[in-house]
């Protein structure tokens, strides 16, 4: 991501930090630096938010993990001021799968809690800490350190097992649902229930004057609406083939032909580019339309063979849709044409595939 600093790599995992982290801090140490000053304060402050924070890292890394003992990569672990994302290279649909890589964060949390308990239990002698009022007392700095990071833990994880996206939860319902029904119709069902609980915590915000739960309920509703709206892209992109989203193919632009002739022909059309032939089934390149109407009021039209790119690309007839799209994008294609082996049987144009992504 554009604006992020790389701080290490683990077990091959890039782990980067986007710039605005810089602001959370420069936030934390303006708001405990108010009043009367005490840089010691601050800096444990600081401190603190670090601490929190790379607990988020580990949680990240306890998806990561997961992940990779089905296969699946992950391309880094991005930390922001909201959060941390690790950015798989695709979720896996298998079985129970996405369930236990979606636990594995919440997991790392908990553990992290169990190790700082049994922490008190070794050196204070406190067998069930969190159920005493006074262990909550924040009176002590040697151990108030450790009851923040434990308190901070505990909330992560029952907070991600929320069954709303996008938390873990939602994604753990999702994979329960996937049991019993297609991942499509699992993935609308989980995104209604985060879409409700979002709007009861939105209510609540509201009702009871808490600004920060009122944006949490937003933030939620459209990430669970969000969450449904990338399936049902990523299903089109899976499922329809070059030759559903391909046009029909239309030999009126050839070789020789003069700039003017050709703006003549496109004035009707809408295509953003056009495939240029040398003869009756034989491509000769591409032209965009943005070239010949430049070209032709240039004042010194002449023929279109000058600004032809030469060969266009082919693909097979059943590429997917997202097979399509990864073509072009990496080769910065404005236009492909799908080919039998035999004849060239229709174009597809970027700004189709582009649409299917909306």
């Amino acid at each position: 991501m554009k604006g992020s600093l790389h701080l290490t790599t683990v077990s091959g995992i890039p782990v980067k930090i986007h710039w605005t982290f810089g602001l959370l801090l420069l936030w934390v140490a303006y708001e405990t630096g108010k009043g009367q000053f005490d840089p010691w304060f601050v800096f444990i402050s600081i401190g603190i938010v670090l601490s929190v924070f790379f607990c988020v890292i580990l949680h990240e890394f306890g998806h990561a993990f997961a992940a990779r003992n089905y296969g699946v990569q992950t391309h880094d672990i991005l930390m922001t001021p909201i959060g941390g994302i690790a950015r798989l290279e695709r979720m896996p649909e298998g079985r129970g799968q996405e369930f236990w890589v979606a636990i594995a964060g919440p997991i790392v949390n908990f553990v992290i809690v169990g190790l700082i308990w049994l922490g008190f239990l070794v050196f204070e002698g406190i067998r069930l800490p969190i159920f005493t009022i006074e262990f909550w007392e924040m009176n002590n700095g040697a151990t108030s350190y450790f009851r923040i990071i434990m308190m901070a833990n505990g909330y992560l994880g029952v907070f991600n097992l929320l069954p709303a996206f996008p938390m873990d939860g939602g994604r753990m319902l999702r994979s329960l649902l996937s049991l019993r029904m297609d991942r499509q119709r699992a993935t609308r069902i989980a995104s209604y229930v985060g879409q409700a609980i979002a709007f009861g915590m939105f209510a609540y915000g509201i009702l009871q004057g808490h600004p920060t739960m009122t944006l949490i309920g937003i933030f939620i509703f459209f990430a669970a609406r969000q969450e449904f709206n990338a399936l049902v892209r990523q299903n089109r992109l899976t499922t329809l083939r070059a030759t559903e989203i391909m046009s029909p193919i239309r030999h009126d632009l050839f070789v020789g032909m003069t700039l003017e002739k050709a703006r003549e022909i496109i004035q009707d059309r809408s295509e953003l580019s056009y495939v240029v032939w040398a003869g009756p089934g034989l491509p000769g390149g591409y032209i965009t339309r943005e070239r010949i109407l430049i070209e032709a009021d240039s004042g010194q039209p002449g023929s279109i063979d000058a600004w032809v790119i030469p060969s266009p690309v082919a693909i097979p007839p059943d590429f997917s849709a997202g097979q399509v799209h990864a073509v072009m994008q990496k080769h910065k294609l404005p236009l492909v044409l799908v080919f039998d082996q035999v004849n060239y049987l229709g174009v597809v144009q970027w700004e189709n595939v582009i649409e299917l992504m909306k």
